[in-house]
C-alpha cells in the first residue's frame, strides 16, 4: 500500500512539475515509477514536452526509458531515430533569454515524416545568418507559399518583466512594418512566436544586396546609383509618413532582384532588436551608417534614415565610407564632429548636384538635413534630369 501511494505521489509530483515546465524534475519522478501503461503515456508526453523546447537529447533519454519496458509503444523507434538525425538537421538560433547549450535549438514537430515547423511554418533550410538572428526558407501550408522567415535573438538574462514587454513590443513593430505597401519596401506577412523563439515571416526575394558593389573596383554607373536613390527615398518617404522609421539604412538592407526591382528589407527589425539590448546599451552592428543623434542614443526619426541614405549613397558612389575610425569610439567621434570628406576625392566625374544632395542628407544637426525624403527625391531628379 505504501509503494502504492508514493508511485501515485511520484506521478502528481511528476505532472505538477512538468506542468511548470520543470522537465527535468518531472523525468525524475517519472523515474521512480514502474513502466506500466499510464507511466508511459506519462512518459512519452514528456518526451513530446522535452521535443517542443528543443531539449532532443532529453527526449531520447525519455524514449528509451519507454524502450526498456516496451520497444514496440507508438512510433518511439521513429521518434528516436529522427530525434538523433535532427542533430544533424535544422538548428535554430538561441532562443530569446535562452542559453544555448549543445542540443537544445532544434525544432521538431509531428511525426517522423514530417518537417521541423515554427508556428504554423514548415522549415525547409536555413538560408543565412545575421547579428539578428537566422534567416530560414519556409513554406506556409495553409496557402503552400514560400517564405522567408527571420528569427530573432534577443540578449539573454532578461526578467520576465522585461521580456514580456519586448515581446510586445516586437509585435507592435513587426505589425507596423508589416501594414507598409510599396513596391520597393519587402512584404512582412505575420510575426509569431513559438516556444520562446520570435519570428517574421516575409517574402522570399530572389536577388542580391548592394554590398557588393560598394568596393571600388565593382562600382555601378552613377546614373544607376541615383536611380536606387530616387527608389529608396519614395519608399522611406511613404514608410516615414506611415510612422515607421527604418533605422539600419545601409547597402545590405537594400537588395537589387532578378527583375531589377530595388527592395528595402529589414524595416522596424533593428528597432525591435536594439530595444532589446537596451540593458546594456549595446550598440547593434557597426554604427558606420548610424546619425549622430543614433550614436548618441537619442530618439530618432525619419531624418536619421535619411542621414543613413547619404553614408550609403556616399559608399556606392565611391567605394569609400565617409566616416572611418580604427575604434568604435574614433568612428563615433568622426560621425559626430567631423565633415566628411569631398566624395569627388575618390571619383572625380561624380557631378555638383549630387555632392550638394550627400552634403545636405549628412547634416550633422537632423534641423539641417533635407527633413523629408521626399526632398531628397525631388532634388536628385533635378540632378538626374540636369547630367542627362
Amino acid at each position: 500500500l505504501v509503494e502504492a501511494e508514493s508511485i501515485e505521489t511520484n506521478k502528481m509530483l511528476g505532472l505538477s512539475f512538468q506542468g511548470q515546465g520543470m522537465l527535468d524534475l518531472a523525468f525524475e519522478k517519472f523515474r521512480k515509477c514502474p513502466i506500466d501503461d499510464s507511466v508511459k503515456d506519462l512518459l512519452y508526453n514528456l518526451g513530446l514536452d522535452f521535443e517542443r523546447k528543443r531539449q532532443f537529447n532529453k527526449a531520447v533519454a525519455v524514449y528509451e526509458h519507454i524502450q526498456t519496458a516496451d520497444p514496440k509503444y507508438k512510433d518511439i523507434q521513429e521518434r528516436i531515430k529522427m530525434l538523433k538525425a535532427a542533430a544533424e538537421g535544422v538548428v535554430f538560433g538561441t532562443a530569446p533569454g535562452v542559453k544555448k547549450t549543445a542540443g537544445e535549438t532544434v525544432i521538431l514537430e509531428g511525426t517522423a515524416a514530417q518537417r521541423p515547423t515554427l508556428g504554423r511554418y514548415e522549415i525547409i533550410k536555413e538560408l543565412g545568418r545575421g547579428a539578428m538572428g537566422i534567416v530560414y526558407l519556409g513554406r506556409d501550408p495553409k496557402i503552400n507559399r514560400t517564405v522567408a522567415i527571420k528569427t530573432l535573438q534577443f540578449e539573454e538574462g532578461l526578467s520576465d518583466e522585461e521580456m514580456k514587454s519586448l515581446k510586445s513590443r516586437f509585435f507592435r513593430e513587426a505589425e507596423s512594418a508589416g501594414n507598409l505597401t510599396h513596391p520597393n519596401i519587402i512584404r512582412i506577412f505575420d510575426a509569431g512566436e513559438d516556444y520562446d523563439i520570435a519570428y517574421i515571416a516575409m517574402e522570399l526575394l530572389e536577388g542580391e544586396d548592394l554590398k557588393k558593389y560598394c568596393s571600388k573596383d565593382n562600382l555601378m554607373p552613377i546614373k544607376k546609383v541615383v536611380d536606387i536613390m530616387l527608389k529608396v527615398t519614395d519608399a522611406l518617404d511613404y514608410a516615414h509618413q506611415q510612422g515607421v522609421v527604418h533605422r539600419d539604412i545601409k547597402p545590405a538592407n537594400i537588395m537589387e532582384l532578378k527583375d531589377g526591382t530595388i527592395r528595402i528589407t529589414d524595416f522596424g527589425i533593428a528597432r525591435i532588436v536594439s530595444s532589446s539590448q537596451t540593458q546594456t546599451g549595446t550598440v547593434l552592428g557597426t554604427p558606420s551608417y548610424m546619425a549622430p543623434e543614433q550614436v548618441a542614443g537619442k530618439k530618432v526619426d525619419g531624418r536619421a534614415d535619411i542621414f543613413s541614405l547619404g553614408v550609403t549613397f556616399y559608399e556606392l558612389l565611391t567605394g569609400e565610407k565617409p566616416f572611418k575610425g580604427e575604434s568604435i569610439a574614433t568612428l563615433i567621434y568622426q560621425i559626430t564632429n567631423e565633415k566628411h570628406p569631398d566624395p569627388r576625392k575618390f571619383r572625380p566625374e561624380i557631378p555638383e548636384c549630387i555632392v550638394k544632395v550627400i552634403d545636405k542628407a549628412l547634416k550633422k544637426n537632423p534641423d539641417e538635413r533635407y527633413q523629408r525624403a521626399k526632398e531628397m527625391h525631388d532634388d536628385l531628379k533635378k540632378c538626374l534630369e540636369s547630367i542627362n
